[in-house]
């Protein structure tokens, strides 16, 4: 480093040049990395879809997810699986640990499904979640006259925004479905013999074409293709049947007539007016804003033809936090600017200080991108972090220069900047290492936290390294060519002055400033239990996120009904909730389901209202409305969630039985027993939903006296109750999806038990020889790992994960549950307490790589401790901090202490260094610790201040901007703040009893 320093000073265009090169990849770096909200992390989780048309949620248990589980549980690094069958759909989730090869992954568990044999009619998907693969924008658009834009939107709009670049897909819902229905008149159809499955056969047969081989002619090979097709909706009616019964041939339209229909089987609105829902999924490498940005030149060079509303755009949120996290920085560099010129009183040496500010950044964002990390909250907000750190080794070689030159204006400035410099080359480096090393452990706190946090250090240790050069290189050449002329100064100010009394009473009084430091210390830890315990603070959105759940059985119409007066009752409102958005039915990206009795709204909240209060306010509403008007609906509103590794600040009551009613009681006594207290909210019971079920158990005895099978039932029963979807064929010029349905539709149990067999015995009906029931049953079965279990969920509502879910324990065990279910609580808590723990021993490892730094450039065991006592005060601050600015102890606080571990050994660095150096020159023990404390203190003072001043503006911070930030920088100032002072007062006089042999030889 000398040499380098010397190679500066010598070369000092050179220099510059590097360093304006160095401003310019930054820039460059700057503005052409990706923004994204967060880090695109690669979460190791794997969701296995699988569609089983018109099956119930036992068949598709027992059909797809049990054969699935069975073959998957097999799988390696398996940590855990989960699945929940509902009617038609199987969902099974897979975690596995951070770090497994998930494209491997994916491979084997495709390998493994292909193994097993699935019904016919299943469609099987595996797809990789991460934070990329959420979606990027959500429009209701409307037409801009009264027309209908719907084909346009289909074949005009969408594949022009499927071609900007960076999309991977556009989800268009709430649109018309156009099919042409052939419906059946029942009793002629009976009549007749004739089945809806028979009609399907014949009309599919209809449209025949297949090659049938090839006819040599000379040299030549000719194809033959066989053709059979009609035509027009006429030819359709005039399709031929052949009566089993009476075995004449009939039309089809002699039992049928042809209907075209529209249906919607999703709707949208937008402050009740009707809209098209357009949804749109980014690439996972593309720019969150780009994508975005582009997006909307798309639709803007349409507002002649539409006009949309948004109800969420990520890249919005995304500028807004990049915006506030630079704004922040900046301002943190101001502040630390002020602080510099306080105690410099030099614009000069304040400005040549500070240059390292906006240097060292640009160099750390250009190893972001280096490092293909995108520009997101986390990398920003360990950039804002940083701003207050970065400038430290600068000031201590400034300070120190312009210090020697005040003291000896008359010597050669050359020299005096050399060795102004190399005096402070020790401390330094071995301060910024031990910043740096502080950042190894956490590697050790696994998981998506760890992943999720690692952005956040390489920005800043890569800011520390290049303010380290900075202060070796460019501020000794800026520092040789502007103190040209200054006049002499051996005055000392008033603080210092101060200090040397402060520090002569410390020193005699050695027992006493122990005795009250110490007691200080354990005092601050009475504040723990007070502050609150949470893994990441829950954030603040001014947005909610309410659902409507009618009983399973509901149609779409009846939703809408409902629906209708909820919108028109916080319509009454407007001044409250200006913009409302619903969508009834549509498809749930993040569950994989879709439900006509379920209505979901986004609710934007004004400016002046308070979240929590809105959201008692609308749920009153809902309430009030929905279970009116259906008794046994479930309400649940709540703030849209911000996005980021989970807050881990849920408790979750596990229960656990094989027999489904058990478990519905028992989770219904656990949901109860939630709903009433106040420390959780959001309360959700997987178990919740049941719906009405006819079950036709067969007779075998009497199947067998007419000899029918199970699957002859079947085909019966499922021809009276289930439409037939034909396919999509060419009619009158235009593709068209056919249908086939009964024109009167079985109507309850008693017809249902009228259906009649024709068996050898003469006809039968199925009242006869089976037993029909209606029951009511779960809409979902849910399994963790492999076993069946009711999960009943919910948030806690204040910062004390632990407490919460200490007392929903307690709460839990006084419960008396059914026979056979066993019960564990859990949640967000389990995690918390494993992620803190990581973070604590990563604390301990940082300390001990920082005394064994230490070590390398001291050379003595016992100096790496007296600087490692600077430490211990730490917790004043920090504790008494949190508790004022009431902010719980979180992850990001955590990340706060383990970064204090590094900042905080720098001023008792550069204190013992000082007080080394006087004893090399023959100066005693006690005289060496006042002399050092004297010419240290501005230093000392500039570096700690310049640092919690840069932090200001994020401790600032609103309660829901800055996901990290706030808690962090609460933190740092309070440690910062307070073994700043214990190490200008206490750690001299550990120094002093580290020697005192030594000492108490020389007095």
């Amino acid at each position: 480093m000398k040499l380098l320093t010397q190679f500066s000073l010598k070369n000092p265009a050179a220099i510059i040049i590097i360093c304006l090169l160095l401003v310019g990849g930054g820039i460059l770096s700057f503005l052409s990395l990706k923004s994204d909200l967060l880090p695109d992390i690669e979460f190791p989780e794997l969701s296995i879809t699988t569609i089983y048309p018109g099956a119930s949620s036992e068949d598709v248990d027992e059909y797809v997810t049990g054969v699935l589980e069975e073959q998957l549980d097999s799988l390696s690094n398996l940590e855990k699986m989960t699945s929940q069958s509902m009617e038609s759909l199987s969902r099974i989730q897979l975690t596995f640990p951070i770090g497994t090869d998930m494209d491997d992954t994916i491979q084997d568990v495709n390998e493994l499904i292909r193994e097993i044999q699935l019904p016919e009619e299943a469609v099987t998907n595996v797809d990789l979640f991460s934070f990329g693969s959420l979606p990027v924008v959500n429009l209701a658009l409307f037409p801009k006259e009264d027309e209908d834009i719907t084909d346009w939107t289909l074949n005009v709009l969408k594949p022009e925004l499927l071609n900007v670049n960076g999309v991977k897909s556009v989800a268009i819902s709430a649109i018309p479905k156009e099919f042409l229905e052939v419906v059946v008149d029942k009793n002629l159809a009976k009549t007749q013999g004739i089945s809806l499955n028979q009609i399907k056969e014949k009309i599919q047969n209809s449209f025949f074409s297949f090659p049938a081989g090839t006819i040599q002619s000379d040299s030549v090979v000719v194809p033959v293709r066989i053709d059979q097709k009609i035509e027009t909706m006429n030819d359709l009616n005039q399709i031929q049947l052949t009566s089993p019964i009476t075995e004449e041939t009939i039309l089809l339209g002699d039992i049928a007539s042809l209907k075209e229909v529209e249906r919607l089987d999703e709707l949208s609105r937008y402050n009740l007016k009707s809209s098209i829902s357009l949804l749109i999924n980014k690439k996972q490498d593309a720019n969150t804003v780009e994508v975005s940005d582009q997006f909307f030149k798309v639709i803007n060079s349409y507002n002649d033809k539409i006009d949309y509303a948004i109800v969420f755009d990520q890249s919005k949120e995304i500028k807004l936090s990049i915006s506030e996290l630079i704004s922040k920085g900046i301002w943190g560099a101001v502040f630390a600017s002020i602080a510099v010129l306080i105690f410099l009183r030099n614009i000069r040496a304040t400005i040549i200080a500070v240059v390292s500010i906006p240097l060292s950044l640009l160099v750390g964002v250009i190893f972001l991108k280096w490092f293909n990390y995108t520009l997101n909250t986390m990398s920003l907000a360990g950039l804002a972090v940083a701003v207050g750190r970065v400038v430290d080794d600068s000031i201590i070689v400034i300070e120190n220069i312009y210090r020697k030159r005040r003291l000896e204006p008359e010597k050669d400035r050359f020299q005096l900047t050399i060795s102004g410099t190399r005096e402070m080359i020790s401390p330094i480096i071995s301060s910024t290492l031990a910043s740096i090393v502080v950042f190894m452990p956490l590697g050790l706190v696994g998981g998506i936290t760890g992943a999720f946090f690692m952005p956040f250090a390489v920005a800043v240790v890569v800011s520390l390294l290049a303010s380290l050069v900075v202060a070796v290189t460019l501020i000794p050449v800026l520092a040789n060519y502007s103190f040209i002329t200054l006049k002499e100064n051996n005055k000392e100010p008033f603080y210092v002055r101060w200090y040397e009394k402060l520090l002569e009473f410390a020193l005699n009084k050695k027992i006493f400033v122990i005795t009250i430091s110490l007691l200080l210390l354990m005092g601050s830890f009475l504040f723990v239990p007070k502050l609150g315990f949470v893994f990441l603070p829950n954030e603040k959105e001014k947005m909610l996120v309410a659902e409507i759940n009618l009983p399973p059985s509901s149609v779409i119409e009846r939703t809408n009904e409902v629906s209708l007066a909820v919108e028109n009752k916080l319509k009454e409102n407007q001044d409250k909730y200006p913009n409302v958005f619903v969508s009834i039915g549509n498809y749930d990206y993040m569950t994989g389901t879709s439900l006509v009795n379920r209505a979901q709204y986004y609710i934007e909240l004004a400016e002046n209202m308070d979240v929590d209060d809105a959201i008692k306010d609308v749920k009153i509403i809902l309430e009030d409305i929905v279970l009116t008007n259906e008794e046994n609906s479930t309400v649940s509103v709540q703030e849209l969630q911000a996005g980021g590794p989970p807050t881990q600040n849920n408790v979750d009551v596990n229960l656990f039985s094989d027999d489904i009613s058990n478990l519905l009681s028992a989770s219904k006594q656990v949901e109860e027993m939630m709903l009433k207290r106040n420390d959780v909210k959001y309360v959700k019971n997987n178990m919740s939903e049941k719906q009405q079920q006819i079950s036709v158990n067969l007779d075998e005895s009497k199947l067998s006296e007419y000899q029918l099978s199970s699957f002859m039932v079947l085909a019966a029963i499922s021809d009276q109750t289930r439409p037939v979807d034909v396919g999509a064929y060419e009619l009158d010029g235009q593709e068209q999806e056919i249908k086939i349905q009964y024109g009167q539709p079985v109507s309850g149990v008693d017809e249902l038990g009228n259906i009649t067999f024709f068996s050898s015995r003469g006809p039968v009906q199925l009242k006869d020889i089976a037993d029909i029931t209606e029951d009511d049953v779960v809409t979902s079965i849910q399994k963790l790992d492999g076993q069946i279990y009711a999960k009943v969920s919910a948030l806690a509502t204040g910062n004390n994960i632990s407490t919460a879910t200490k007392e929903v324990k307690s709460a839990v065990e006084q419960l008396k549950f059914p026979e056979g279910v066993t019960v564990n609580v859990g949640g967000g808590n389990d995690e918390t307490i494993e992620v803190l723990i990581d973070i604590v021993v990563a604390i301990v490892i940082a300390i001990g790589l920082v005394y064994i730094t230490m070590l390398v450039f001291f050379g003595k065991a016992r100096l790496p401790f007296v600087i490692l006592t600077s430490i211990l005060f730490v917790p004043i601050g920090a504790i008494v901090g949190l508790y004022i600015t009431k902010e719980p102890l979180s992850m990001s606080a955590m990340i706060g202490f383990l970064m204090l571990v590094g900042i905080v050994v720098t001023n008792a660095i550069v204190l013992v260094d000082r007080i080394n150096q006087n004893r090399a020159s023959g100066l005693s023990i006690r005289a060496s610790v006042i002399e050092a404390g004297k010419t240290r203190i501005r230093p000392i003072l500039m570096t700690a201040f310049a640092t919690i001043a840069a932090l200001m503006p994020l401790a600032f911070t609103t309660p829901g901007g800055g996901l990290i930030s706030k808690g962090l920088a609460v933190v740092v100032i309070g440690g910062l703040t307070t073994s700043t002072f214990f190490t200008l007062v206490f750690l001299p006089i550990i120094y002093v009893l580290a020697f005192y042999k030594t000492y108490k030889h020389e007095q």
